[in-house]
């Protein structure tokens, strides 16, 4: 039986590096995978996307080869919103979509935005609004010419997002999909349960202590969860 591939997709302003620690502990079973944006990274020279069509367009071309084999993906925040448009779009042209879904810290696609539109704000505030929501290294903020570089990728990022729209596209998976949720994140439990909508599978909501940024806090937790979860994937994959 082939090893299940594990694609990952970061948060924003994150790169494949948020990745790396799993593989010492993910099963042998498993070969990860961490997707690597545009503007970050071994890919640091290149222009963030403009929208979430633009990002899918590329990740596809990355991975679109590899997907002869059984495959698993995990994003977290704008990395869910970027798993479920790719999922989307590998079943439109492959027919073919992953043995598991595992969409972290993000309510389903569907749902309204509901915060602050951040991209917006000036500088100063927007640096204050990123530095509340943790996640981003300290030394970010208090040197100028790291904040410099690393402002524009994440403004762009949240961009990305915020101007997303949501439209129906008559596709549902039959695969499992696994929500993740922070339980000090300020997500409304009915947007987590709207995920159920985009499969004919088992659904579920696995919640942790912590706030948006609750990867960091439990790597071992996680892995253990995606470990067991694939573990028991019956493969019946189209060749």
């Amino acid at each position: 039986m082939s090893k299940i591939q594990l694609f990952c997709l970061p948060y924003a302003g994150g790169s494949a590096t948020i990745y790396s620690k799993w593989k010492r502990i993910l099963s042998a079973d498993i070969e990860l995978y961490p997707v690597e944006l545009a503007g970050r990274g071994r890919r640091f020279n290149e222009s963030p996307y403009d929208n979430v069509e633009q990002a899918i367009e590329d990740i596809y071309r990355e991975i679109g080869g590899r997907l002869h084999t059984p495959f698993a993906l995990f994003g977290h925040s704008m990395g869910s919103l970027l798993t479920y448009e790719l999922c989307c779009k590998i079943k439109q042209l492959k027919g073919v979509e992953p043995v598991h879904i595992f969409a972290s810290g993000r309510r389903a696609p569907q749902c309204p935005h509901d915060r602050k539109v951040m991209h917006l704000l000036p500088e100063a505030e927007f640096m204050t609004e990123v530095h509340q929501l943790g996640g981003t290294p300290r030394e970010l903020f208090e040197n100028r010419e790291l904040a410099e570089i690393f402002m524009p990728l994440l403004r762009a990022d949240y961009k990305l997002v915020e101007s997303y729209a949501y439209y129906e596209k008559n596709v549902k998976f039959d695969c499992d999909l696994t929500v993740l949720n922070g339980k000090e994140d300020d997500m409304v439990p009915e947007h987590l349960t709207a995920w159920g909508d985009h499969t004919n599978g088992s659904f579920k909501i696995v919640e942790y202590d912590g706030g948006h940024f609750f990867i960091h806090d439990h790597t071992d937790s996680i892995v253990k969860l995606i470990n067991e979860t694939l573990s028991t994937v019956t493969i019946s994959f189209s060749r």
